[in-house]
């Protein structure tokens, strides 16, 4: 047990299962590969990216992290090591690590730099292996001085792009959730609207699937947090209790792991690395990231869904009122996916009929916070002709606004809100708005999830109502694919070195690419699938109009000439391209 003083609430912080000490490998010149890295993403982002890949580098992150029971006080990262000193950092520097609770400290901690540490900012195993400069509280002392949550000292600003909980409180038996902890979720919820941070707690670990337990009131009923289960199922699960915003889901999404704590310190990795890229945007705002993070998820890994109160298989448990799954909440997280619908860009609602799609991968922010006219807000989507999208995930986010109602600087009196936001998703193929498909409509949440499959060609609006007075994220990917391939990227009736130069000059395209600009398999990426269809359908015509087909008939020798040197350059390339994805 971890005591403040004598008027404060006894309170009980548990880290997680500890994982085995991992081997660190030897330094290396190539990028280590990491057991989650097929799962979730990175390895596919890496390859196409190459030097260009982000390594969460600018700003300072924080971890906040649980003294063992013992009450040593030992909570900070040891580090000394090739994870942390620099040897193995692919810019050279060693992380700078801060102890934000000095008066604390008594040691290092093992939980804290291998079961956390390395998975949210160590070289070899994390999204953000440039991510060097780092505050390390200790829980118990975050919580008492930091969030002040036995006074009414406003809590400390909380200046991190990313800040880590990896462990819970395990609420006294002869206490229940009660006057500190809902003290301790309003102020986090605040720091994370006021400060634009993006903050990433864990569920509690489970024994297993039927070993079920409830979500502990610190941190995952909050709701501006990113809350992370494991892809196994084995976390607490369910909803939140009424003492804090009854009736949500959570976690919102899960990582590959045998601990929680390790499966957060993966997200808040993930969150680092992204906010490098977004650094500057509206991206970088909680409700976006968060939306980011979350609409980026994959639910492939879940062909079937064990409702955990029955015990039977049941198919995906998000519902019209219900927008996450009860175990695996949005579902597994994709760095690649969040990635593609973070430079996908942010593409602006219309308060009317939109005149123009929103690209395939992108996102939005709406500040409507001082807007109290504005009414219903549309996205229009499409769906070419001749292609099909397998998949369309949609996610929108806001926060909970925390308002201090007390003008005395010195003395912090919260109020809790919520906006009620909903999303319609309706074909406006023949008319706009013609038919509603589908909607999400939870009247408890602040997550709205639109989740669909095989897609056919026409054109989709998606509606959000509710904005007045509040501001909201919205992220998108839509995954699509020409029902037949088509490499005559330039249109002039044969797929020729034209066609190469073409798929040559936007090769690096990761999304929103059209099929003029190289795309041949619809996917809306420039690849070496596409230089593998341009390859098989060299030589092939794709009946042009006439003029086209005359002149193409009898080749001027320039023209022979070109062909051949495309022909050529495919070749090498083909095996430049070979050569990198060894």
């Amino acid at each position: 047990m971890r005591h403040w003083h004598s008027t404060e609430r006894t309170w009980r912080l548990i880290s997680g299962t500890l994982l085995a000490l991992l081997v660190i490998p030897a330094v290396s010149a190539v990028a280590v590969e990491t057991p989650w890295g097929n799962s979730l993403g990175y390895t596919k982002l890496q390859q196409r990216l190459g030097a260009a890949m982000p390594i969460g580098a600018g700003g300072t992150i924080s971890l906040v992290e649980a003294s063992p029971s013992n009450g040593s006080g030992s909570y900070l990262v040891d580090v000394s090591g090739p994870e942390f000193n620099g040897s193995l950092d692919p810019s050279g520097a060693p992380v700078v690590l801060t102890d934000g609770s000095s008066a604390a400290h008594t040691g290092f901690s093992s939980h804290a730099t291998w079961t956390v540490g390395q998975y949210f900012f160590g070289n070899t195993q994390s999204f953000a292996p440039g991510a060097d400069s780092v505050v390390n509280y200790d829980a118990n002392a975050w919580l008492s001085s930091t969030l002040r949550v036995a006074g009414t000292a406003p809590p400390d600003a909380q200046p991190y792009r990313v800040q880590n909980f990896s462990w819970v409180s395990a609420d006294s038996a002869s206490s229940p959730p009660g006057a500190q902890e809902l003290a301790a979720l309003r102020r986090l919820d605040y720091l994370i609207e006021t400060g634009e941070t993006t903050a990433v707690v864990g569920a509690n670990n489970a024994i297993s699937f039927t070993a079920l337990r409830a979500h502990p009131a610190l941190f995952a009923h909050s709701y501006n947090a990113i809350v992370v289960g494991r892809t196994d199922g084995g976390h607490s699960r369910g909803q939140t209790s009424s003492f804090y915003g009854p009736g949500r889901y959570r976690p919102d999404v899960v990582a590959p792991s045998t601990a929680t704590s390790s499966a957060t310190a993966l997200i808040s990795s993930m969150a680092a690395m992204l906010h490098e890229t977004a650094a500057g945007t509206d991206a970088a705002r909680s409700e976006v990231m968060r939306a980011i993070i979350m609409a980026g998820a994959t639910k492939t890994e879940f062909a079937n869904w064990l409702d955990q109160t029955s015990g039977v298989i049941n198919p995906w448990n998000h519902t019209q009122t219900r927008p996450l799954d009860d175990v695996f909440g949005a579902g597994e997280a994709n760095v690649y996916n969040s990635y593609s619908i973070q430079i996908g860009g942010k593409q602006s609602a219309s308060a009317a009929a939109p005149a123009a799609a929103v690209k395939p991968y992108g996102w939005d922010y709406q500040d409507r916070k001082s807007d109290a006219a504005v009414g219903d807000l549309y996205y229009n989507f499409e769906v070419a002709a001749g292609s099909t999208a397998s998949e369309l995930s949609i996610m929108l986010n806001w926060n909970a606004k925390i308002t201090d109602t007390n003008a005395d600087p010195n003395i912090f009196t919260p109020v809790q809100s919520l906006q009620n936001l909903d999303l319609q998703f309706y074909d406006s193929s023949n008319s706009f708005m013609g038919t509603m498909i589908d909607q999400s409509i939870s009247t408890v949440d602040n997550v709205e999830h639109i989740y669909l499959t095989n897609l056919g060609p026409g054109t989709y609006t998606l509606k959000v109502s509710g904005a007045a007075n509040w501001d909201y994220g919205l992220a998108w990917r839509m995954a699509t694919s020409f029902n037949s391939p088509n490499a005559d990227f330039n249109a002039d009736g044969v797929v020729d070195g034209a066609d190469f130069l073409v798929w040559q000059r936007n090769s690096t395209m990761l999304v929103n690419a059209t099929n003029s600009q190289g795309d041949a398999d619809g996917d809306g990426d420039v690849d070496a699938d596409d230089l593998e269809l341009l390859k098989n359908l060299f030589g092939t015509t794709t009946a042009p109009p006439m003029a086209v087909s005359m002149v193409a008939a009898v080749p001027e020798p320039a023209a022979v000439a070109l062909a051949a040197a495309g022909v050529a350059s495919l070749g090498m390339m083909t095996r430049l391209t070979a050569n990198r994805r060894k």
